[in-house]
């Protein structure tokens, strides 16, 4: 406390401070290098001369001028070049530049670092010019509308109309009443129901006049301290008023009613009504929803079906943001930029990356000296763009065009093709060119907002790149980007302001454009069309003139704007999911098991109307609460179906269809229930049920996709019961619709309305199909001898003589035979209109079996072939089963195999003919089928649509289901009888089947189109050729280097990893090191080397 400090002042101590934060540092320094000399020794002595030479060279550096410190700072940049071994490689070898210099198109000073573009850009140069005036509606302005809104803006004045005349199912008043309520007492009623009695009791008031000391006992201890001078007077409480009677005073209020009004509202009839929806709903498997919509009812004979033959379908909007030819231009490094150029050979040029739109095609074109990061943005946006059908392209797969190395291809001559022919095109340009090129197109771009029916240059984001936070649901927007004009609204713009802004737009993009003041001109960036000013009129006939949507941009919209998320590529999966995508996709292909082919599934025929299965249509059927019904048939009508009308068919003509046609077949039947037991000889009693309908729309297997659509339309206008509908495609007929006929379904060739040119001879040739007589039918086939078969009965019919022969095949089953002559005798007794047959025609029948044909038979055939179809007369085996056919796909991701069941399948007859070659022929090729038929096995070999470009994964990919499909037939044949040998297995190619094969149908037309591609595709024969011996060639694993080398390459051989096919020395001898240093080379210069030795 006594210390000197402590009686210092506070000037003195403000003096003693500013001394040691002067003075006192230097101490402290001289001490910190006195210590470091005693304890450093020489090597501070070495700090101190590196200090020194620090101090020097700083001294020199502040005397430098600025020319010479920019000199010395490009000095230090071009510094880290030299250091190290091989340092300068990446910046001569792998940059643009470098390559550029490589191949003598620029020198070797241009190797430099990139510049900023905008210290080099000149600083006179301004954004493209605002308007001098706003754009607005003139009286003497010609604005066009768009029609997609005007349609929009008449449906929502019609919708209005509509609307405003029906009535609301809202809460009303039905009916009022005035209600009274019950007054309360007054004094008088309640004092004469009420005795009154009087308590009055005298009081006299009490008066002191002492104090309350002197009350209280006089030898009592007072209070006599200083506290007693505070002492409160205690003075007696006032009287408090007593409460009034709430009864008097509620009486009292005027305010108060003594009468109400009642109100009646309609809640009930609205309960009732949605009780009665609910139960109509619950008893129901459709939704409210639709149940509304089937109550309805539309007028389907004024629909206009839109034309099936157009490519290309109309659309309502007339700016669509896109054209059918595009050229876009991916071209910068920071913020790459794509823009719609002129789709010529002209626009192009080797520095940048292009792609090429088309509804059928979407090619990627790769300059050669493009930077990487152009390629990347161009394969994204063509990834994009195919895998989400974006700007018109409906591609199945991306071409890419690589220059200089692959533009001698099919897909290169497509390319140039749609460019109008391979000319001449422009060079690359600088390195440097690409920031310039991004800094100068961004200044050119031009954004407009409306506001108060005007557009206005919106001065943010003029000359500027644009951001999402300027789309506003509110809002309207119009971009001119020079080559693409699109106009932006948001979802809560009403009708009106959109209309007016597409009209300002329009008058925008007819106007003048002026960007002499700009760097580039958008329109014509690489000045290769001199017909394309700087300043002009109206916009060239390939820009876009669009209108996007809040939600609904276009990618090519998208891609100017500075932070669109949605264009981000998807977070990379860890390396574990990286290392399994590298592994060969073929690996995880295995052979379908088998055990679950061989065994015969045991499916019961049956078909499911308004939720009861009705089984065969006829007959006891069981229902899911195992109560009997017995199905009878009440009716059956039929209409045949035109291109956009239908008409009744006469009752002679019900059963007869034509395979071009549609029909509309109308069932009504009635289910009648069945109580009682038919144990003890106990007969069933049916109790009589309810009517119901069913509307079957046949389609043929050559009506056109308009009779199709017609006979669905027409069959819901047709439905007045509300009952099922059901579509049935020909040769897929169930049970139930070929019992309505009664065994006389007959499908004739041709079209009814063209019966002139269907009858073209007097005879007439129709297999038999069906297993129970009351089901069977009858196709009509080709009238020559290759069209009999073995294994089934055949009609042949006289239309000039009224003869019938029914042919029995010598394997035919019994119950076929029932089949024929019952569909023989439906023609004799009916004598079809559509047959050639009049009503008056005395039909006679001639059965007879194969090998004891009359000679009359053979003359309907024109001769006498047996070698014309698989004639079985001399097999002595047994044909009691019935075919299996399979499809075999890995396009679920799994290889398996999925059964095809005949429809109308008995459960205890053999159907001997199940399956058509529409079954084959009509899946997506290439396919692969399984055909068992007991004594052999078929594998079915699609082929490649023509339409369709064949890519090298596609090929790989049916490589390894060809192997795994072949894999799974021979284990099949093993696992059909294991106590007996396998059966043989052959492969056939489409248009190239045996006759053994084709006689497993009812008919086969014979094409040589497809016969023509599967021989020019593969290495194949009429010959048969066994699963095994084709299998064993897919699983060789060496080959010489020449079949490897050589186009096409051998069959079952993998083009991605040519390379494993090769022995030890030809490995070496083809890529010039052991296999040891092939692996430890990264994957891209593994590809590039087998790229440069020809084995890719």
């Amino acid at each position: 406390l006594d210390s000197p400090s402590k009686t210092m002042s506070i000037k003195e101590r403000l003096a003693l401070l500013k001394k040691s934060g002067e003075e006192d540092w230097k101490n402290r320094l001289i001490r910190k290098q006195e210590y470091g000399k005693a304890t450093g020794g020489l090597h501070t002595q070495e700090v101190e001369q590196s200090l020194k030479k620090k101090r020097v060279t700083e001294s020199r550096e502040s005397q430098m001028t600025i020319e010479e410190r920019k000199h010395l700072i490009t000095v230090r940049e071009e510094a880290w070049k030299t250091k190290g071994r091989g340092a300068a490689n990446d910046s001569t070898q792998f940059t643009v530049a470098g390559r550029m210099v490589k191949k003598g198109l620029a020198s070797p000073t241009s190797i430099t670092p990139i510049s900023s573009p905008l210290c080099s850009k000149s600083r006179g140069t301004t954004p493209v010019s605002k308007p001098l005036e706003d754009i607005e509606a003139r009286p003497d302005m010609q604005l066009e509308s768009d029609l997609k809104l005007d349609r929009l803006e008449t449906f929502l004045r019609r919708l209005n109309n509509k609307v405003a005349g029906i009535q609301e199912t809202v809460l009303t008043v039905t009916g009022k009443s005035v209600k009274e309520v019950m007054k309360l007492d007054d004094d008088e009623t309640f004092a004469k129901f009420y005795r009154s009695v009087d308590h009055s009791i005298p009081r006299s008031p009490v008066e002191l006049e002492e104090d309350f000391d002197v009350i209280f006992d006089p030898y009592a201890p007072k209070l006599t301290s200083s506290v007693a001078e505070h002492k409160r007077q205690v003075r007696p409480k006032r009287r408090v008023q007593a409460s009034k009677n709430p009864l008097k005073l509620l009486a009292a209020r005027d305010d108060l009613l003594q009468e109400y009004t009642e109100q009646r509202l309609n809640v009930a009839f609205m309960e009732s009504k949605r009780m009665k929806v609910e139960k109509m709903s619950s008893n129901s498997n459709f939704s409210e929803v639709t149940l509304a919509g089937l109550a309805s009812r539309e007028n389907f004979s004024n629909i206009n079906l839109r034309s099936v033959n157009l490519m290309e379908q109309n659309s309502n909007n007339s700016a669509m943001p896109y054209k059918k030819l595009m050229l876009l231009q991916i071209k910068g490094r920071r913020h790459v930029q794509t823009r719609l150029v002129e789709p010529r050979a002209s626009s192009l040029n080797s520095g940048d990356c292009f792609l090429l739109l088309s509804p059928q095609y979407c090619f990627l074109w790769v300059g050669e000296f493009s930077n990487v990061i152009e390629k990347a943005k161009a394969s994204e946006l063509a990834t994009l763009i195919q895998t989400k059908r974006e700007l018109g392209c409906r591609a199945t797969y991306i071409q890419t065009i690589e220059e200089g190395i692959n533009t001698h291809t099919h897909a290169a001559k497509d390319f140039w093709k749609l460019l109008g022919g391979q000319t001449s095109y422009q060079s690359a340009g600088d390195p440097k060119e690409d920031e310039l090129y991004e800094t100068a197109i961004i200044e050119t771009n031009c954004v407009y907002r409306l506001t108060d029916d005007k557009l206005v240059p919106d001065d943010d984001y003029w000359g500027k790149i644009p951001k999402c936070s300027l789309l506003q649901s509110k809002e309207v927007l119009v971009f001119d980007f020079g080559s693409e004009v699109y106009v932006w609204h948001g979802k809560e713009v009403t009708l009106a302001q959109r209309k007016i802004a597409f009209q300002l737009a329009k008058h925008l993009w007819n106007g003048t454009f002026d960007y002499e003041n700009c760097d580039i001109n958008p329109l014509d960036p690489g000045e290769c069309n001199p017909l394309i000013p700087r300043k002009g009129q109206g916009r060239p006939d390939w820009a876009i003139f669009g209108r996007v949507t809040e939600h609904n941009e276009t990618i090519l919209f998208k891609e100017k704007f500075l932070d669109w998320t949605e264009l981000k590529r998807p977070t990379e999966k860890n390396s574990g999911e990286v290392v399994q995508q590298k592994d060969d996709p073929r690996a995880d292909v295995k052979p379908y098991d088998v055990t679950r082919m061989v065994a015969t599934p045991q499916i019961t025929a049956g078909t499911i109307l308004d939720g009861v299965n009705v089984g065969r249509g006829y007959g006891l059927v069981e229902g899911d609460d195992r109560r009997q019904f017995e199905i009878a048939t009440v009716s059956v009508d039929v209409w045949h179906i035109l291109e956009f009308d239908y008409s009744r068919l006469p009752r002679q003509s019900i059963g007869q269809f034509h395979e071009g046609d549609a029909y509309v077949v109308k069932w009504k039947y009635m289910a009648s229930t069945a109580v009682g037991s038919r144990q003890k000889g106990e007969h069933l009693v049916r109790v009589a049920g309810k009517e119901k309908c069913v509307y079957f729309f046949w389609q043929g297997r050559h009506s056109t996709v308009s009779e199709k659509g017609t006979s669905a339309l027409m069959t819901v206008e047709l439905d007045e019961e509300r009952g099922a509908q059901v579509q049935v495609l020909q040769g897929k007929e169930p049970p139930c619709f070929l019992q309505c006929f009664q065994g006389g379904m007959v499908v004739h060739s041709g079209r009814r309305e063209e019966e002139e040119e269907n009858v073209q001879s007097e005879w007439r040739l129709y297999c038999v199909r069906g297993e129970v007589p009351m089901e069977g039918n009858l196709l009509e086939v080709a009238c020559h001898c290759s069209s009999l078969r073995s294994r089934t009965s055949m009609v042949v019919l006289n239309i000039n003589k009224a003869l019938i022969y029914l042919w029995h095949g010598c394997k035919a089953q019994g119950h076929t035979k029932e089949v024929g002559r019952t569909a023989a005798n439906k023609i004799k007794e009916e004598c079809p209109l559509e047959a050639g047959l009049h009503s008056s025609s005395n039909v006679t029948i001639h059965e007879c079996d194969e090998g004891s044909e009359p000679l009359g038979f053979w003359d309907a055939l024109g001769r006498r072939d047996r070698k014309a179809y698989d004639c079985m007369l001399q097999d002595p085996g047994s044909f009691n089963f019935a075919p299996r056919l399979f499809i075999l796909s890995s396009s679920s991701g799994d290889f398996s195999a999925t059964e095809f069941v005949y429809p109308a399948q008995a459960p205890s007859a053999v159907s001997s003919m199940p399956f058509l070659q529409e079954d084959l022929y009509s899946a997506p090729q290439p396919a692969l089928f399984l055909v068992d038929n007991h004594h052999e096995v078929y594998l079915w070999q699609g082929w490649w649509p023509t339409e369709n470009k064949i890519t090298g994964s596609a090929r790989i990919r049916w490589a390894s289901d060809r192997k795994s499909a072949m894999e799974t037939v021979l284990q099949y044949c093993r696992g059909k009888n294991l106590k007996r040998p396998p059966p043989k297995s052959y492969l056939i190619h489409a248009g190239l089947e045996p006759l053994t094969f084709t006689n497993m149908f009812p008919s086969w037309e014979h094409r040589e189109d497809i016969a023509e591609i599967t021989e020019m595709d593969t290495e194949v024969s009429n010959q048969i050729t066994l699963v095994e011996d084709v299998l064993a060639k897919l699983c060789k694993t060496i080959y010489p280097l020449a079949d490897l080398l050589a186009r096409p390459l051998p069959e079952g051989v993998d083009p991605l990893k040519l390379e494993i096919y090769l022995t030890d020395e030809d490995f070496e001898f083809a890529l010039d090191m052991s296999r040891d240093e092939f692996n430890a080379l990264p994957t891209w210069k593994q590809v590039n080397l087998k790229k440069s030795k020809g084995l890719f």
